[in-house]
């Protein structure tokens, strides 16, 4: 990430004035000077937990990246204000393509917060 940051965080008070596109931009931002290909590998990962945050939570949204320089890994986690949920989770298309593409995923669930993560290993 940009400026030898290795956490960079994000933070949406209200899903009307930060769109998915701007999300997008603020990313690759904060990539500037990683390959192509792994951009647009952390782009589709983030649009997905980003996505389903708005879909399935409420504000505040939390879109946090962590670099592991030492394993060359990446997770990405997006936190909303869990609504209540009476089912199970069951993974639909966008988590279907987070597990495709990250080597582990998981859901977090705290006392009035989801957090949805995906860690990304990059080779050299």
């Amino acid at each position: 990430m940009t400026a030898g940051n290795d956490t960079v965080v994000l933070v949406v008070q209200d899903e009307d004035t930060t769109s998915p596109d701007e999300v997008a931009r603020w990313l690759r931002e904060h990539l500037a000077g990683w390959p192509g290909h792994d951009v647009l590998l952390i782009g589709v990962v983030v649009g997905e937990l980003y996505d389903n945050a708005r879909r399935h939570g409420s504000p505040p949204f939390v879109l946090e990246l962590v670099l592991d320089r030492w394993r060359e890994a990446l997770v990405v986690s997006v936190r909303d204000r869990a609504l209540r949920r009476t089912a199970p989770w069951r993974p639909a298309a966008g988590l279907l393509l987070v597990d495709a593409l990250s080597t582990r995923w998981g859901v977090l669930t705290q006392a009035a917060f989801t957090t949805v993560w995906a860690e990304l290993v990059f080779d050299d």
